[in-house]
Protein backbone atom coordinates (compact mmCIF):
# COMPACT_ATOMS: atom_id res chain seq x y z
CA UNK A 1 0.00 0.00 0.00
CA UNK A 2 1.55 3.36 -0.98
CA UNK A 3 2.36 5.85 1.77
CA UNK A 4 -0.22 8.68 1.90
CA UNK A 5 1.34 12.15 2.03
CA UNK A 6 -1.34 13.83 4.16
CA UNK A 7 -0.85 13.45 7.89
CA UNK A 8 -3.04 10.89 9.62
CA UNK A 9 -4.04 10.33 13.23
CA UNK A 10 -3.85 7.05 15.12
CA UNK A 11 -6.66 6.65 17.64
CA UNK A 12 -5.48 4.33 20.41
CA UNK A 13 -8.67 3.01 22.04
CA UNK A 14 -8.01 0.83 25.10
CA UNK A 15 -11.40 -0.67 25.92
CA UNK A 16 -12.57 -2.95 28.69
CA UNK A 17 -12.94 -5.89 26.33
CA UNK A 18 -10.97 -4.95 23.22
CA UNK A 19 -8.12 -2.61 22.39
CA UNK A 20 -8.10 -0.94 18.97
CA UNK A 21 -5.73 1.12 16.88
CA UNK A 22 -7.25 3.06 13.97
CA UNK A 23 -5.71 5.25 11.28
CA UNK A 24 -8.04 8.19 10.61
CA UNK A 25 -7.66 11.12 8.24
CA UNK A 26 -8.68 14.72 8.86
CA UNK A 27 -11.73 13.99 6.69
CA UNK A 28 -12.92 11.29 9.11
CA UNK A 29 -12.10 8.41 6.78
CA UNK A 30 -10.86 5.32 8.63
CA UNK A 31 -7.98 3.98 6.55
CA UNK A 32 -7.02 1.00 8.68
CA UNK A 33 -7.94 -0.61 11.97
CA UNK A 34 -6.51 -3.39 14.13
CA UNK A 35 -7.75 -4.81 17.39
CA UNK A 36 -6.99 -7.39 20.03
CA UNK A 37 -8.62 -8.61 23.20
CA UNK A 38 -7.49 -6.48 26.14
CA UNK A 39 -5.06 -8.61 28.19
CA UNK A 40 -5.27 -8.97 31.98
CA UNK A 41 -3.46 -10.87 34.70
CA UNK A 42 -4.06 -11.63 38.37
CA UNK A 43 -2.03 -10.13 41.21
CA UNK A 44 -2.35 -11.34 44.82
CA UNK A 45 -4.66 -8.38 45.53
CA UNK A 46 -6.64 -7.72 42.36
CA UNK A 47 -7.03 -8.33 38.66
CA UNK A 48 -4.76 -6.03 36.68
CA UNK A 49 -4.53 -4.75 33.12
CA UNK A 50 -1.45 -5.94 31.25
CA UNK A 51 -0.27 -2.53 30.11
CA UNK A 52 3.10 -3.84 28.95
CA UNK A 53 1.47 -6.30 26.54
CA UNK A 54 -0.83 -3.54 25.27
CA UNK A 55 2.13 -1.22 24.76
CA UNK A 56 4.12 -3.84 22.83
CA UNK A 57 1.12 -4.59 20.62
CA UNK A 58 0.51 -0.90 19.94
CA UNK A 59 4.12 -0.21 18.94
CA UNK A 60 3.87 -3.07 16.44
CA UNK A 61 0.70 -1.56 14.98
CA UNK A 62 2.35 1.86 14.75
CA UNK A 63 5.25 0.34 12.83
CA UNK A 64 2.90 -1.37 10.39
CA UNK A 65 0.75 1.74 9.99
CA UNK A 66 3.77 3.98 9.50
CA UNK A 67 4.94 1.91 6.53
CA UNK A 68 1.70 2.71 4.70
CA UNK A 69 0.69 6.13 6.02
CA UNK A 70 2.21 9.37 7.21
CA UNK A 71 1.32 9.24 10.91
CA UNK A 72 1.80 12.64 12.55
CA UNK A 73 -0.34 12.40 15.72
CA UNK A 74 -1.73 9.91 18.24
CA UNK A 75 -4.63 10.32 20.65
CA UNK A 76 -5.49 7.80 23.42
CA UNK A 77 -9.04 7.07 24.58
CA UNK A 78 -9.95 4.64 27.35
CA UNK A 79 -12.71 3.59 29.71
CA UNK A 80 -13.10 5.29 33.08
CA UNK A 81 -12.60 4.17 36.70
CA UNK A 82 -8.93 3.35 36.09
CA UNK A 83 -5.72 5.07 37.07
CA UNK A 84 -1.97 4.53 37.38
CA UNK A 85 0.25 5.39 40.35
CA UNK A 86 3.69 6.78 39.48
CA UNK A 87 6.52 7.47 41.91
CA UNK A 88 8.90 10.44 41.90
CA UNK A 89 10.99 8.77 39.19
CA UNK A 90 7.80 8.20 37.15
CA UNK A 91 7.78 4.44 37.59
CA UNK A 92 4.64 2.41 38.22
CA UNK A 93 4.19 1.83 41.95
CA UNK A 94 1.85 -1.12 41.34
CA UNK A 95 0.04 -2.77 38.40
CA UNK A 96 -2.91 -0.88 36.91
CA UNK A 97 -6.07 -2.21 38.55
CA UNK A 98 -9.10 -3.48 36.64
CA UNK A 99 -12.18 -1.70 38.02
CA UNK A 100 -14.14 -4.96 38.34
CA UNK A 101 -11.82 -6.08 41.13
CA UNK A 102 -13.58 -6.20 44.47
CA UNK A 103 -12.46 -3.71 47.10
CA UNK A 104 -12.40 -5.65 50.42
CA UNK A 105 -15.51 -4.97 52.51
CA UNK A 106 -13.81 -3.24 55.48
CA UNK A 107 -12.17 -0.72 53.15
CA UNK A 108 -15.33 -0.25 51.06
CA UNK A 109 -17.38 0.36 54.20
CA UNK A 110 -14.86 2.83 55.60
CA UNK A 111 -14.79 4.62 52.26
CA UNK A 112 -18.59 4.84 52.27
CA UNK A 113 -18.37 6.87 55.46
CA UNK A 114 -16.15 9.56 53.93
CA UNK A 115 -17.27 9.79 50.29
CA UNK A 116 -18.97 13.07 49.32
CA UNK A 117 -22.67 13.52 48.76
CA UNK A 118 -24.07 13.04 45.28
CA UNK A 119 -25.08 16.71 45.22
CA UNK A 120 -21.38 17.62 45.19
CA UNK A 121 -19.90 15.04 42.82
CA UNK A 122 -22.92 13.85 40.77
CA UNK A 123 -21.29 10.45 41.22
CA UNK A 124 -23.43 7.57 42.52
CA UNK A 125 -22.16 4.96 44.92
CA UNK A 126 -21.04 2.11 42.65
CA UNK A 127 -19.90 -1.48 43.29
CA UNK A 128 -16.41 -2.95 42.90
CA UNK A 129 -13.85 -0.30 41.93
CA UNK A 130 -16.14 1.76 39.72
CA UNK A 131 -15.71 4.80 41.98
CA UNK A 132 -12.06 5.63 41.42
CA UNK A 133 -11.89 7.30 44.81
CA UNK A 134 -12.65 3.95 46.43
CA UNK A 135 -9.71 2.29 44.65
CA UNK A 136 -7.33 5.04 45.75
CA UNK A 137 -8.64 4.93 49.33
CA UNK A 138 -8.13 1.16 49.51
CA UNK A 139 -4.51 1.33 48.46
CA UNK A 140 -3.79 4.36 50.64
CA UNK A 141 -5.19 2.58 53.69
CA UNK A 142 -3.94 -0.96 53.13
CA UNK A 143 -0.29 0.05 52.62
CA UNK A 144 0.42 3.66 53.67
CA UNK A 145 4.16 3.25 53.09
CA UNK A 146 3.67 2.17 49.47
CA UNK A 147 1.10 4.92 48.88
CA UNK A 148 3.51 7.48 50.28
CA UNK A 149 5.69 6.70 47.25
CA UNK A 150 2.90 7.81 44.89
CA UNK A 151 3.83 11.19 43.47
CA UNK A 152 1.45 11.16 40.51
CA UNK A 153 -2.01 9.72 39.94
CA UNK A 154 -2.80 9.51 36.24
CA UNK A 155 -6.23 8.83 34.81
CA UNK A 156 -6.01 5.99 32.33
CA UNK A 157 -6.02 7.99 29.05
CA UNK A 158 -3.32 10.27 30.46
CA UNK A 159 -1.29 7.26 31.60
CA UNK A 160 -1.06 6.27 27.96
CA UNK A 161 -0.35 9.84 26.86
CA UNK A 162 2.51 9.89 29.39
CA UNK A 163 3.78 6.45 28.39
CA UNK A 164 3.91 7.54 24.76
CA UNK A 165 5.24 11.08 25.25
CA UNK A 166 6.82 11.30 28.70
CA UNK A 167 4.62 14.29 29.61
CA UNK A 168 2.24 14.35 32.58
CA UNK A 169 -1.30 15.67 32.32
CA UNK A 170 -4.84 15.42 33.64
CA UNK A 171 -8.12 15.86 31.73
CA UNK A 172 -11.66 16.66 32.76
CA UNK A 173 -13.73 13.90 31.09
CA UNK A 174 -11.92 11.16 33.01
CA UNK A 175 -11.73 13.24 36.17
CA UNK A 176 -15.51 13.70 36.08
CA UNK A 177 -16.41 10.08 35.29
CA UNK A 178 -18.03 8.79 38.55
CA UNK A 179 -14.73 9.16 40.41
CA UNK A 180 -16.07 10.94 43.56
CA UNK A 181 -13.04 13.21 43.05
CA UNK A 182 -14.58 16.00 40.96
CA UNK A 183 -17.36 18.52 41.43
CA UNK A 184 -18.91 18.92 37.95
CA UNK A 185 -21.00 21.97 38.77
CA UNK A 186 -18.03 23.81 40.32
CA UNK A 187 -15.39 22.56 37.91
CA UNK A 188 -12.88 21.64 40.59
CA UNK A 189 -11.69 18.78 42.77
CA UNK A 190 -14.16 17.48 45.35
CA UNK A 191 -13.74 17.92 49.08
CA UNK A 192 -12.72 14.24 49.26
CA UNK A 193 -9.77 14.78 46.91
CA UNK A 194 -8.71 17.78 48.97
CA UNK A 195 -9.23 16.29 52.42
CA UNK A 196 -7.32 13.12 51.51
CA UNK A 197 -4.49 15.17 49.94
CA UNK A 198 -4.94 13.46 46.59
CA UNK A 199 -5.67 16.52 44.45
CA UNK A 200 -2.04 17.64 44.37
CA UNK A 201 -0.98 14.21 43.13
CA UNK A 202 -2.85 14.77 39.87
CA UNK A 203 -0.95 16.72 37.17
CA UNK A 204 -2.22 19.98 35.72
CA UNK A 205 -5.48 19.88 33.77
CA UNK A 206 -5.12 20.07 29.97
CA UNK A 207 -7.69 19.99 27.13
CA UNK A 208 -8.22 16.58 25.55
CA UNK A 209 -7.16 17.84 22.13
CA UNK A 210 -3.93 19.50 23.26
CA UNK A 211 -0.76 18.03 21.85
CA UNK A 212 1.36 17.27 24.91
CA UNK A 213 4.66 16.55 23.24
CA UNK A 214 6.26 14.39 20.62
CA UNK A 215 6.53 10.62 20.78
CA UNK A 216 9.30 9.33 23.06
CA UNK A 217 12.43 8.86 21.01
CA UNK A 218 12.79 5.15 21.84
CA UNK A 219 9.17 4.48 20.81
CA UNK A 220 9.58 6.54 17.63
CA UNK A 221 12.62 4.44 16.70
CA UNK A 222 10.91 1.15 17.52
CA UNK A 223 7.78 2.16 15.60
CA UNK A 224 9.82 3.67 12.75
CA UNK A 225 7.83 6.90 13.01
CA UNK A 226 9.12 10.46 12.62
CA UNK A 227 10.38 11.93 15.93
CA UNK A 228 8.00 14.85 15.30
CA UNK A 229 4.92 12.59 15.80
CA UNK A 230 2.64 14.37 18.29
CA UNK A 231 0.80 12.80 21.25
CA UNK A 232 -2.50 14.34 22.41
CA UNK A 233 -3.78 14.39 26.00
CA UNK A 234 -6.68 12.03 25.24
CA UNK A 235 -9.99 11.41 26.98
CA UNK A 236 -12.72 9.10 28.28
CA UNK A 237 -14.23 6.93 25.53
CA UNK A 238 -17.95 7.74 25.82
CA UNK A 239 -17.06 11.41 25.92
CA UNK A 240 -15.08 10.98 22.71
CA UNK A 241 -18.27 9.74 21.06
CA UNK A 242 -20.16 12.71 22.49
CA UNK A 243 -17.41 15.10 21.33
CA UNK A 244 -18.30 14.36 17.73
CA UNK A 245 -21.75 15.84 18.25
CA UNK A 246 -20.43 18.75 20.31
CA UNK A 247 -17.96 19.67 17.57
CA UNK A 248 -20.54 19.24 14.79
CA UNK A 249 -23.49 21.37 15.90
CA UNK A 250 -25.36 21.12 12.62
CA UNK A 251 -28.33 18.72 12.86
CA UNK A 252 -27.09 17.64 16.27
CA UNK A 253 -29.21 15.03 18.06
CA UNK A 254 -30.02 15.96 21.63
CA UNK A 255 -29.14 12.54 23.07
CA UNK A 256 -26.54 9.89 22.43
CA UNK A 257 -26.51 6.16 23.17
CA UNK A 258 -22.92 5.00 23.07
CA UNK A 259 -22.73 1.21 22.86
CA UNK A 260 -19.93 -1.22 23.66
CA UNK A 261 -19.21 -3.17 26.81
CA UNK A 262 -21.22 -0.40 28.45
CA UNK A 263 -24.33 1.27 27.05
CA UNK A 264 -24.15 4.93 28.10
CA UNK A 265 -27.14 7.22 27.51
CA UNK A 266 -26.07 10.88 27.45
CA UNK A 267 -28.31 13.95 27.20
CA UNK A 268 -26.41 17.24 26.82
CA UNK A 269 -28.52 20.11 28.09
CA UNK A 270 -30.85 17.94 30.15
CA UNK A 271 -31.22 18.97 33.83
CA UNK A 272 -28.97 17.19 36.29
CA UNK A 273 -30.94 18.09 39.41
CA UNK A 274 -33.50 15.24 38.97
CA UNK A 275 -30.83 12.54 38.51
CA UNK A 276 -31.33 9.54 40.79
CA UNK A 277 -28.04 8.08 42.04
CA UNK A 278 -29.75 4.91 43.30
CA UNK A 279 -30.60 4.13 39.66
CA UNK A 280 -26.99 4.61 38.48
CA UNK A 281 -27.73 8.03 37.02
CA UNK A 282 -24.88 10.49 37.11
CA UNK A 283 -23.42 13.58 35.52
CA UNK A 284 -20.35 12.92 33.44
CA UNK A 285 -18.35 15.90 32.20
CA UNK A 286 -17.87 16.75 28.52
CA UNK A 287 -14.67 17.95 26.84
CA UNK A 288 -15.47 21.55 27.74
CA UNK A 289 -16.11 20.75 31.42
CA UNK A 290 -19.92 20.91 31.23
CA UNK A 291 -21.95 18.38 33.25
CA UNK A 292 -23.94 15.93 31.11
CA UNK A 293 -26.86 13.85 32.43
CA UNK A 294 -26.07 10.13 31.95
CA UNK A 295 -27.48 6.71 32.71
CA UNK A 296 -25.90 3.41 31.83
CA UNK A 297 -25.78 -0.36 32.08
CA UNK A 298 -23.40 -3.11 30.96
CA UNK A 299 -25.23 -3.85 27.72
CA UNK A 300 -22.60 -5.27 25.40
CA UNK A 301 -21.33 -7.90 27.77
CA UNK A 302 -24.85 -8.97 28.78
CA UNK A 303 -25.91 -9.24 25.14
CA UNK A 304 -22.97 -11.55 24.42
CA UNK A 305 -24.37 -13.96 27.02
CA UNK A 306 -27.75 -14.00 25.30
CA UNK A 307 -26.36 -14.15 21.80
CA UNK A 308 -23.34 -16.41 21.91
CA UNK A 309 -21.81 -16.72 18.49
CA UNK A 310 -23.32 -13.39 17.41
CA UNK A 311 -26.27 -14.96 15.61
CA UNK A 312 -28.43 -12.87 13.32
CA UNK A 313 -31.80 -11.87 14.79
CA UNK A 314 -34.93 -12.45 12.76
CA UNK A 315 -38.38 -10.94 13.04
CA UNK A 316 -40.08 -14.29 13.50
CA UNK A 317 -38.04 -15.02 16.63
CA UNK A 318 -38.80 -11.56 18.01
CA UNK A 319 -42.52 -12.06 17.48
CA UNK A 320 -42.41 -15.53 19.04
CA UNK A 321 -40.68 -14.24 22.17
CA UNK A 322 -43.13 -11.35 22.52
CA UNK A 323 -46.15 -13.56 21.89
CA UNK A 324 -44.94 -15.94 24.60
CA UNK A 325 -44.45 -12.96 26.95
CA UNK A 326 -40.98 -14.28 27.75
CA UNK A 327 -39.05 -11.76 29.81
CA UNK A 328 -35.42 -11.10 30.65
CA UNK A 329 -35.54 -9.48 34.06
CA UNK A 330 -32.69 -7.16 35.08
CA UNK A 331 -29.94 -7.18 36.01
CA UNK A 332 -27.40 -9.59 34.53
CA UNK A 333 -24.38 -7.67 35.80
CA UNK A 334 -23.00 -6.68 39.20
CA UNK A 335 -21.68 -3.40 37.79
CA UNK A 336 -24.58 -1.08 38.61
CA UNK A 337 -27.23 -0.09 36.10
CA UNK A 338 -30.77 1.25 36.63
CA UNK A 339 -31.89 -1.82 38.63
CA UNK A 340 -28.96 -2.62 40.95
CA UNK A 341 -31.13 -4.41 43.53
CA UNK A 342 -32.58 -6.94 41.07
CA UNK A 343 -30.93 -10.13 39.86
CA UNK A 344 -31.15 -11.25 36.25
CA UNK A 345 -33.64 -13.95 35.42
CA UNK A 346 -35.20 -15.36 32.25
CA UNK A 347 -38.90 -16.12 32.52
CA UNK A 348 -41.24 -17.89 30.13
CA UNK A 349 -38.78 -18.77 27.38
CA UNK A 350 -40.02 -22.27 26.75
CA UNK A 351 -38.39 -22.62 23.33
CA UNK A 352 -34.87 -21.59 24.38
CA UNK A 353 -33.21 -22.00 20.99
CA UNK A 354 -30.16 -19.83 20.24
CA UNK A 355 -32.33 -17.74 17.91
CA UNK A 356 -34.94 -17.11 20.60
CA UNK A 357 -32.28 -16.29 23.20
CA UNK A 358 -30.73 -13.77 20.80
CA UNK A 359 -34.16 -12.22 20.20
CA UNK A 360 -34.82 -12.03 23.95
CA UNK A 361 -31.44 -10.35 24.43
CA UNK A 362 -32.27 -7.71 21.82
CA UNK A 363 -35.64 -7.03 23.49
CA UNK A 364 -33.87 -6.71 26.83
CA UNK A 365 -31.34 -4.24 25.45
CA UNK A 366 -34.10 -2.15 23.86
CA UNK A 367 -36.11 -1.98 27.10
CA UNK A 368 -33.07 -1.23 29.25
CA UNK A 369 -31.79 1.43 26.84
CA UNK A 370 -35.17 3.11 26.68
CA UNK A 371 -35.36 3.05 30.47
CA UNK A 372 -31.96 4.74 30.72
CA UNK A 373 -33.08 7.48 28.33
CA UNK A 374 -36.27 7.99 30.34
CA UNK A 375 -34.25 8.28 33.55
CA UNK A 376 -32.30 11.23 32.15
CA UNK A 377 -35.52 12.80 30.83
CA UNK A 378 -34.54 12.55 27.20
CA UNK A 379 -37.47 12.44 24.78
CA UNK A 380 -35.66 14.09 21.89
CA UNK A 381 -33.86 12.78 18.83
CA UNK A 382 -31.33 10.05 19.57
CA UNK A 383 -28.07 9.07 17.91
CA UNK A 384 -26.86 5.48 18.43
CA UNK A 385 -23.14 4.82 17.98
CA UNK A 386 -20.78 1.93 18.54
CA UNK A 387 -20.88 -1.77 17.66
CA UNK A 388 -24.59 -2.26 18.36
CA UNK A 389 -25.43 0.62 16.02
CA UNK A 390 -24.76 -1.88 13.23
CA UNK A 391 -27.49 -4.19 14.56
CA UNK A 392 -30.50 -3.07 12.53
CA UNK A 393 -32.96 -5.08 14.63
CA UNK A 394 -31.80 -3.60 17.91
CA UNK A 395 -31.87 -0.08 16.48
CA UNK A 396 -35.33 -0.66 15.01
CA UNK A 397 -36.64 -1.94 18.34
CA UNK A 398 -35.30 1.08 20.19
CA UNK A 399 -36.73 3.42 17.54
CA UNK A 400 -40.14 1.83 18.15
CA UNK A 401 -39.94 2.79 21.83
CA UNK A 402 -38.64 6.35 21.56
CA UNK A 403 -40.80 9.46 20.97
CA UNK A 404 -38.23 11.24 18.79
CA UNK A 405 -36.28 10.25 15.71
CA UNK A 406 -33.52 7.67 16.05
CA UNK A 407 -30.40 7.93 13.89
CA UNK A 408 -27.26 5.85 13.45
CA UNK A 409 -23.81 6.78 12.21
CA UNK A 410 -22.76 5.17 8.96
CA UNK A 411 -19.60 4.11 10.73
CA UNK A 412 -18.75 1.58 13.40
CA UNK A 413 -17.40 3.87 16.12
CA UNK A 414 -18.28 7.38 17.15
CA UNK A 415 -15.50 7.02 19.73
CA UNK A 416 -12.92 6.68 16.95
CA UNK A 417 -14.36 9.55 14.91
CA UNK A 418 -14.76 11.83 17.91
CA UNK A 419 -11.22 11.22 19.12
CA UNK A 420 -9.82 11.83 15.64
CA UNK A 421 -11.83 15.05 15.32
CA UNK A 422 -10.26 16.23 18.59
CA UNK A 423 -6.79 15.32 17.36
CA UNK A 424 -7.36 17.68 14.40
CA UNK A 425 -9.27 20.26 16.47
CA UNK A 426 -8.36 23.82 15.50
CA UNK A 427 -6.88 22.74 12.17
CA UNK A 428 -9.81 21.22 10.33
CA UNK A 429 -13.56 21.53 10.82
CA UNK A 430 -15.12 18.21 11.83
CA UNK A 431 -16.08 16.38 8.64
CA UNK A 432 -19.73 15.68 8.06
CA UNK A 433 -20.84 12.11 8.63
CA UNK A 434 -23.88 10.50 7.07
CA UNK A 435 -26.51 9.62 9.66
CA UNK A 436 -29.29 7.28 8.68
CA UNK A 437 -32.76 7.47 10.19
CA UNK A 438 -33.88 4.18 11.73
CA UNK A 439 -37.25 2.76 10.82
CA UNK A 440 -39.21 1.59 13.89
CA UNK A 441 -39.66 -2.18 14.04
CA UNK A 442 -42.81 -3.93 15.33
CA UNK A 443 -43.89 -0.74 17.09
CA UNK A 444 -47.34 -1.76 18.32
CA UNK A 445 -46.31 -5.20 19.54
CA UNK A 446 -43.09 -3.92 21.08
CA UNK A 447 -44.74 -1.11 23.01
CA UNK A 448 -47.21 -3.59 24.51
CA UNK A 449 -44.33 -5.92 25.36
CA UNK A 450 -42.28 -3.09 26.88
CA UNK A 451 -45.28 -2.03 28.99
CA UNK A 452 -45.52 -5.61 30.30
CA UNK A 453 -41.77 -5.69 31.03
CA UNK A 454 -41.93 -2.38 32.90
CA UNK A 455 -44.96 -3.52 34.92
CA UNK A 456 -43.26 -6.72 36.04
CA UNK A 457 -39.98 -4.92 36.82
CA UNK A 458 -41.84 -2.25 38.84
CA UNK A 459 -43.63 -4.96 40.78
CA UNK A 460 -40.28 -6.57 41.60
CA UNK A 461 -38.88 -3.25 42.77
CA UNK A 462 -41.77 -2.63 45.15
CA UNK A 463 -42.08 -6.23 46.43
Amino acid sequence: MPRKAQGKCVVFDIGKTHTKASVVGADGFVWAQRRMRTPHFNTPLYRAINVDAIHAWFVTQLRDFGRAFFIDRIIPVTHGATCAFLDEEERLVQPVQDYESIVPAPFAEAYGRIRPYFSETQSPHLPQGLNLGCQIFWHAQRDPAAFARVRWILNYPQYWAWRLSGELSNEVTSMGCHTDLWSPTKGRFSTLAGDQHWADRFPAMRPAWERLSTLRSDIARAAELPPSTQVCVGLHDSNAALAWSLLSPQDRPQALLSTGTWFVAMAPGAPIAPLMPQRDCLANVDIFGTPVACSRFMGGRVYSHFNQGDRAIDEAALRAVMDAEALAMPSFSDCGGPFPTLRGEIRGLGDATPEHRAALGALYLASMSSTCLDLIQSDADLLIEGPLAQNSYLCGLLAALRPGAVLVNDTVSGVTLGAAALAFYGENPPPSVSRRPVKPLLRKALRAYHHLWCSVVDAELTA
